[in-house]
């Protein structure tokens, strides 16, 4: 087996409409399509190619039970920016803008509203 690139994400939630308003109307990202079908429905995004789903999951309910275990990021202008940005419409912070361990890049990390951990990076020395 080879695999060939990195396809998606998904976001699995109760309340995908709602879960997907924060990432489009706060977090800025634009959707793409809308799938509802009996058994599959959900808000697709894309970003540089790489699809991030939020979708009902009938066995998904309530906020993230281990918000740890996967953590999307995505490469942004300025993290500083984003902290402003995303302070001032009340969304919660749960690692303040800061340099990497080894000074590589700065990151920042949020919770969304059902939990899950989100990440943010730029400034990369190479």
């Amino acid at each position: 087996m080879q695999i060939k690139k990195f396809d998606s994400v998904c976001i699995w939630s109760e309340n995908p409409d709602k879960l997907a308003e924060f990432y489009e109307k706060v977090i800025g990202l634009k959707p793409d399509n809308k799938i509802d079908f009996p058994d599959d429905y959900g808000i697709t995004f894309v970003i540089d190619g790489v699809f991030l789903f939020i979708g009902r999951h009938d066995k998904v309910t309530g906020k993230a039970k281990d918000p740890y275990r996967i953590m999307p990021g995505f490469v942004v202008d300025s993290v500083d920016e984003v902290y402003k940005d995303l302070s001032s419409k009340g969304v919660e912070f749960i690692r303040m803008p800061s340099w990497s361990p080894d000074n590589m890049y700065r990151a920042a990390t949020i919770l969304d509203p059902e939990g899950n951990i989100i990440q943010f990076f730029s400034d990369y020395k190479n």
